[in-house]
C-alpha cells in the first residue's frame, strides 16, 4: 500500500492490494493471511470512501468500512484459526518502559517514519501498543508482532534506529546524503582527517530496549490467521 490517508470524513488508499486491505482492516500481518488466489498481492486498487456515520472516523470505523467493502465488493469470506508461526513478541523490559503518555485528545493516532542522518526515525502520537505493533508488522517487520506489554494507555514515542535489509519489505529507506561542505576548491589537505561526527543508531531491537524500555524478541508462538474461503475480483463501481 503506497498511501492510506484520512482527511476529515474522507478516506483514501492508493495502490492497495487485496492483501494490504485485509492486513489493515483485520490487523494481521501478511503471513497471517493464508489461502486465496495469486492476484491477492498482484493487482492494485485505489479506493476513496466516506463513512456512513457522522464525524471523522476513528481507526476502528475506518477498518470496519474496509471490512464491509471487502465483503460487498470482493465477496470475501474466511475463517480464523490458530497456527504456530515465527513471530516477534513485544514486552516491557526489565528496567521498565520509558513511554510518554499522550496529551492529545483526538481519536486518531499518528504513526510514521522518515530518514534522518545516520538512520531512521519512527514516531507515534496518540497511539496504543496495538497501533504500534500493527504498524511494525505491516510496514517494518517481516512477521507478526504480538503485544504482550499489557499497556492500555495511549502514548507518544520516538525511536531512532538503523534498519536492515530484512525490514520494510526488503527496501529500507536510505538516510539522507551528508550535507556538502562547500566548493571543492576550498578543501585542504587536512580535511580528510576531520573525524566523522555523524550520529549512528543501533538496530531496531536495541533501540526499542535503550530508548523506550521495550523488548522485542523472535519466538515461535500461536497466532491468529485469516484463512480465506472465497474471494472474487471486485464488482464495477
Amino acid at each position: 500500500m503506497q498511501q492510506l490517508t484520512v482527511n476529515g470524513r474522507n478516506f483514501q488508499t492508493r495502490a492497495s492490494s487485496l492483501l494490504d486491505l485485509i492486513s489493515f482492516s483485520y490487523q494481521v500481518q501478511r503471513k497471517q493471511i493464508v489461502g486465496g488466489p495469486d492476484w491477492l498481492d498482484k493487482e492494485r486498487f485505489d479506493i476513496a470512501a466516506v463513512p456512513d456515520v457522522e464525524g471523522a472516523p476513528n481507526p476502528e470505523q475506518v477498518r470496519s468500512m474496509i471490512r464491509k467493502l471487502l465483503k460487498d465488493r470482493f465477496q470475501l469470506t474466511f475463517h480464523k484459526e490458530k497456527r504456530d508461526l515465527s513471530a516477534y513478541v513485544l514486552t516491557v523490559g526489565k528496567s521498565g518502559q520509558k513511554l510518554t503518555p499522550t496529551e492529545m485528545k483526538g481519536p486518531l493516532p499518528g504513526i510514521g517514519y522518515r530518514p534522518i542522518t545516520g538512520g531512521l526515525m519512527l514516531g507515534m502520537r496518540n497511539g496504543t501498543m496495538s497501533d504500534f505493533t500493527g504498524f511494525l508488522q505491516t510496514i517494518v517487520l517481516d512477521r507478526p508482532v504480538v503485544d504482550r506489554t499489557e499497556l492500555k494507555d495511549k502514548f507518544d514515542m520516538v525511536v531512532k534506529f538503523t534498519p536492515d535489509e530484512t525490514q520494510f519489505h526488503g527496501h529500507p529507506p536510505k538516510p539522507p546524503a551528508a550535507a556538502s561542505s562547500g566548493s571543492t576548491t576550498t578543501a585542504t589537505a587536512t580535511s580528510s582527517t576531520t573525524p566523522d561526527t555523524t550520529e549512528t543508531f543501533p538496530d531496531l531491537f536495541q533501540a526499542l530496549q535503550q530508548q523506550l524500555g521495550l523488548k522485542l524478541e523472535a519466538q515461535k508462538t500461536a497466532v491468529d490467521v485469516v484463512a480465506i474461503d472465497h474471494v472474487e475480483k471486485p464488482s464495477a463501481n
